[in-house]
C-alpha cells in the first residue's frame, strides 16, 4: 500500500522537474497531432492512436502527470476540433482522467531490461483495463445518457432503455475489441523503444552535465 501511494507522490514530485514538463509537453503535442488523423466512424466513435503518446507519459512520469496530460489533451482537442454544439462534459473528462491514471499506475517505471515479461503483462493489463472499463464501460454509459437517452440511468432502468443501451454499445464493443490486439502489438513494440531512447538521452545528458 505504501508503494502505491509513493507512486503518486513520486509522480507529483516529478512535476517540479523542467525536463518532465518539457517532455510531457512534447508528447501532448505529438498526441494531438496523432489525434488529427483519427478515423471518425460516428460522432461518438473513432479509431485513433493517441494512446501511444499518453501511455508513454504514464510509463515515464506516472499517474499524476498522465492523468493531467490526458485531461489537457482532451480539453484542447475539444476546443480546437469540436464540430458539434455539445458542451464539454465533466463526466467524459473524468473518464479521460481515469484512463490516464490507469496508464500511469500500471506502466510507471516499466523495466524492459530485467523484467521484460512482467512489463509486457503490465502493458496488456493497462490497455485492456482502459478499453473495457473506460472506453466500453464508462464512455458508453455517459455518451448514451448524455446524448441519446437522457432518461436512462442506473436508478431508472427499463426494458426499452436496457435494450437501447445494449444496441448502442454493440458497435463500440466490436470496434474496441477488434482494435485491442493491434493496440497491444503497437505498445509492446513502441514503449520499449521509447524507454531505451529516453534512458540513453537522459544518461548522456547527465554525463554532459557532470562534465560541465
Amino acid at each position: 500500500m505504501k508503494s502505491f501511494f509513493k507512486m503518486f507522490s513520486d509522480s507529483f514530485k516529478s512535476l517540479k522537474d523542467i525536463r518532465t514538463l518539457t517532455t510531457t509537453g512534447i508528447l501532448i503535442a505529438l498526441a494531438f497531432a496523432i489525434r488529427t488523423f483519427s478515423i471518425e466512424i460516428t460522432p461518438d466513435l473513432r479509431i485513433g492512436f493517441t494512446f501511444l503518446a499518453t501511455c508513454t507519459i504514464g510509463m515515464l512520469y506516472g499517474p499524476v502527470v498522465c492523468g493531467m496530460s490526458t485531461f489537457l489533451l482532451d480539453f484542447i482537442g475539444y476546443l480546437v476540433q469540436n464540430k458539434s454544439p455539445r458542451a464539454y462534459s465533466p463526466q467524459l473528462a473524468m473518464v479521460v482522467i481515469i484512463s490516464g491514471i490507469i496508464y500511469g499506475c500500471l506502466l510507471y517505471k516499466c523495466d524492459f531490461n530485467n523484467k521484460k515479461m512482467v512489463s509486457m503483462i503490465r502493458i496488456a493489463a493497462a490497455r485492456t483495463a482502459v478499453i473495457l472499463f473506460c472506453n466500453i464501460g464508462l464512455n458508453s454509459y455517459f455518451l448514451y445518457t448524455l446524448y441519446v437517452n437522457k432518461n436512462f440511468g442506473i436508478t431508472n432502468l427499463t426494458a426499452d432503455g436496457i435494450s437501447g443501451f445494449a444496441a448502442y454499445c454493440v458497435p463500440r464493443v466490436i470496434k474496441n475489441l477488434v482494435q485491442l490486439p493491434v493496440d497491444l502489438v503497437l505498445l509492446m513494440l513502441f514503449l520499449p523503444a521509447i524507454k531505451f531512447a529516453y534512458e540513453k538521452v537522459r544518461s548522456q545528458f547527465g554525463h554532459a552535465k557532470s562534465a560541465a
